[in-house]
């Protein structure tokens, strides 16, 4: 046994850590300055017992994981570094025994039952533990018991901590490790945060460190209008280059794979990985060129994904975005299966480094190295926006990341659909579905935004908001590199009637092949629109299919000769179909 300790009887012990305990309870920092390698050695112990004392019941324990703990608690005796480690379990015992009082119940139960060697050590550390003695009187006892101690009776002793420390808080709930670093002592939280700072990311007034997104899923998403798209923007550019709540948030992420795209694999640790990233998506914003979707047109691109859900998509073609660099926002949410309420997109074009060590997290969970693009074509990358959380003092945050690959083209959308409630995704797709909800509904809005520059039919309208010089300036001198101005796109009203006009005026014969003599109304639907009608024939004589056809959007339009009756045979005669009730007896 330890005959260096005194001899105190268990009563005396009990009087003097009660007497302790009538204080207010405090951390024991000042027993916890570590160097980074005192922290590594600690870490290597606790992960050796976890990985120990996890083995399935029943089977014997490997000789290895023995092994393991042995190699770590040599590694700590060859560098002199039993001190730090006995003060690290020592404060993860007394921490978890501050936040829980079963737990400060199972150190004074288990302290009796403490023998062989190290066991009145271990019995006192047990208790200060339970009682949160002085810091003093803990140090006090780890000095004298290193420094005095055989290096086996030191090694049981650290052993046998090590598994209570893991039996009592096996999920290291309570562990709040400080560094030692030049500037003061830190805990690893801090240490995290000073990092963050030396890349440029600084606090938020009135904001504590981690609390950047807070939920507004019942609030109501107000139309949004010029001057406040530019407020947002610029706002959200500083959320990605200033914001250190939401970089803490965003590594929180990052430990727990939970980001479908990131630089998991950065050689210059998590903290450079995430402001990357949110560096990129900042670059993306501030160049943005601004858009105000409004809800005619929203509705439009949403009837055009439905119409198209059991179709493949057309291929990708970046000719068919409104600009490089975009920001767009609804003035309807767009509702996905699972609740959540999409207001907006930020896209732009990106081409990921392999030194920089892009993954994607695939519905299987299996995280997938992102190689470059080989033929130097950059994707688009696009990140949804949802009114359900709110970013700092935005109404709306981040949500997901979607990829647009040039030449892409994605499956039909009704395979992921329950076959018994098609309004259901089937189980295990719910987010893939809804990422192809979301890139399907983008990729609508851009197809009906350059729609114009592909073909005759124009079916949109738009409106240019400018920024006044002075503004555009002072926009200039925040970091937006972009002109400012936002353009507000709606659809047309006439569009059916202008479209009728373009036909040709000789009488158009019906699918039976008879000349038509009455008029009604035709829905609003797509056509594929060949680029090349002349060279359309020798193009597919060579290789079928290697015409490709754009895919455009009629608008709901009257069909027949301008001066002939409304048929009453069709059920939508005389009605236009998407007139509101009110129209009725005026048409």
């Amino acid at each position: 046994m330890n005959f260096h300790l005194s001899d105190v009887s268990d009563s005396e012990l009990l009087a003097g850590v009660t007497a302790a305990a009538k204080r207010a309870p405090v951390g024991g920092a000042d027993l916890l300055i570590l160097t980074e390698f005192q922290l590594r050695l600690y870490r290597e112990l606790h992960a050796a017992a976890d990985h120990l004392l996890r083995a399935p019941e029943g089977r014997e324990t490997s000789p290895a994981k023995v092994g393991r703990v042995h190699d770590a608690i040599d590694a700590i005796l060859g560098a002199d570094e039993e001190m730090a480690v006995f003060r690290q379990m020592y404060d993860h015992l007394a921490n978890a025994a501050l936040s829980e009082q079963r737990v400060a119940d199972e150190l004074l139960a288990l302290s009796s039952t403490q023998h062989g060697p190290g066991g009145a050590f271990l019995k006192r550390v047990l208790r200060f533990a339970a009682a949160d003695a002085y810091a003093s009187t803990v140090q006090g006892l780890l000095a004298d018991f290193v420094r005095s101690t055989e290096p086996e009776t030191v090694r049981a002793a650290m052993a046998q901590l090590a598994g209570l420390e893991w039996a009592l808080d096996p999920d290291d709930k309570h562990h709040r490790p400080v560094m030692d670093t030049t500037d003061g002592v830190v805990n690893d939280a801090d240490a995290e945060v000073r990092r963050f700072r030396a890349l440029g990311l600084r606090p938020e007034t009135g904001t504590v460190p981690g609390e950047a997104l807070t939920g507004s899923d019942t609030a109501a998403w107000g139309t949004p209008d010029e001057h406040r798209i530019r407020i947002w923007r610029r706002r959200y550019v500083d959320a990605h280059t200033q914001s250190l709540a939401f970089a803490l948030m965003k590594a929180k992420a990052y430990r727990r794979d939970a980001e479908r795209l990131a630089p998991y694999g950065h050689p210059d640790g998590l903290e450079a990985a995430v402001a990357l990233q949110l560096r990129q998506e900042a670059d993306r914003a501030r160049s943005a060129r601004l858009f105000q979707i409004g809800d005619s047109l929203g509705q439009m691109a949403l009837r055009r994904v439905v119409r198209r859900a059991d179709k493949a998509t057309t291929p990708f073609d970046p000719a068919h975005l409104p600009a490089s660099r975009g920001m767009l926002f609804l003035d309807t949410p767009l509702d996905l299966p699972n609740g959540r309420r999409i207001v907006g997109y930020v896209w732009g074009p990106w081409s990921p480094r392999t030194e920089e060590g892009w993954f994607l997290l695939r519905p299987d969970r299996y995280l997938e190295p992102v190689e470059s693009p080989h033929d130097d074509v950059p994707w688009t990358w696009v990140t949804p926006l949802t009114c359900d959380e709110s970013l700092l003092k935005l109404p709306f945050s981040p949500y997901d990341t979607l990829m647009a690959r040039p030449g892409e083209v994605l499956e039909p959308e009704a395979r992921l659909r329950d076959p018994d409630n098609p309004e259901r995704y089937r189980s295990g797709s719910a987010r893939q579905g809804c990422q192809e909800l979301m890139t399907r509904h983008v990729r609508a809005l851009w197809e009906l935004l350059t729609q114009h520059k592909r073909t005759t039919v124009r079916v949109l309208s738009h409106q240019v908001h400018q920024l006044k010089p002075s503004k555009r300036e002072a926009e200039r001198r925040r970091g937006i590199s972009d002109s400012g101005q936002v353009e507000n796109w709606w659809v047309d009203p006439d569009a059916g009637e202008r479209f009728q006009e373009q036909r040709p005026s000789h009488p158009r014969e019906g699918g039976s092949g008879h000349t038509l003599t009455v008029r009604y109304w035709r829905g609003e639907h797509e056509r594929q629109q060949c680029p090349n009608p002349h060279r359309h024939a020798a193009l597919e004589a060579v290789k079928s299919g290697s015409c490709p056809h754009y895919e455009i959007t009629i608008p709901e339009h009257p069909v027949g000769p301008a001066d002939a009756p409304w048929s009453d045979r069709l059920r939508r005669a005389r009605v236009r179909p998407s007139a509101k009730p009110e129209r009725t007896a005026e048409a």
